[in-house]
């Protein structure tokens, strides 16, 4: 009952292990499962999670007095404002990743190197959460967010993720380019990029296609 993506990840654990089994001789390469099939094929295009930028503005500054609620705006503008870092890497930050005005650090995933300026609004954020842990909040987080994104009428639920897709959208729509969007997302490569860029709007085709007439 799992989607295809889901458990292509749980094969792509067990194809880890056993490589590491037949590193170790504890099975024989000759009964290796993987070569006739392939984890390749589990792999289905997920929906979209960009919103527009005047969508991403709507959440950003959307007012509440529930200190919980205005922590998962924080946290969605924060990852926005700072090239879509994910909660994971948000939780581990220390004062020790501000060097000289930048944010600096290691993604959790990839483990690249990130160094971004830190923008204005970002920093107000980080100074409103000084010394607080985020650890273990991030499904009421998305809750949260989504209650947030019912109430504005948005195409899609919100979620943390959806400021890191939106991030990159946004600059894609600016023109800037693939690889540096990238190096920005601490991804392994562009193709994975890719699979984050939302579709050109339908009004951006439009004008685009009148340059064949």
């Amino acid at each position: 009952g799992l989607a295809d993506n889901t458990i292509g990840i749980r094969f792509r654990s067990l194809r880890m292990l056993y490589n590491l089994a037949i590193e170790q001789k504890i099975v024989k390469a000759e009964y290796y499962p993987f070569r006739s099939f392939k984890v390749s094929r589990l792999h289905q295009q997920t929906a979209k999670r960009a919103i527009r930028k005047d969508d991403i503005l709507r959440i950003v500054h959307y007012s509440t007095d529930d200190g919980r609620v205005q922590l998962a705006v924080d946290l969605f503008a924060f990852s926005y404002y700072m090239g879509g870092i994910n909660f994971v890497d948000m939780c581990y930050l220390t004062e020790k990743n501000i060097i000289d005005n930048r944010l600096v650090y290691i993604r959790k995933k990839t483990k690249k190197l990130i160094k971004l300026p830190l923008q204005t609004e970002a920093l107000k954020i980080l100074a409103r959460y000084n010394g607080v842990s985020l650890h273990k909040v991030i499904a009421k987080v998305n809750i949260r967010l989504k209650k947030i994104g019912e109430e504005l009428n948005l195409p899609i639920d919100i979620t943390t993720y959806v400021a890191r897709h939106s991030f990159a959208t946004v600059l894609k729509r600016s023109g800037v380019s693939t690889s540096l969007i990238c190096e920005t997302l601490g991804h392994s490569s562009e193709k994975v990029t890719q699979i984050y860029l939302d579709s050109f709007e339908n009004s951006q085709i439009d004008a685009a296609m009148q340059n064949l007439l």
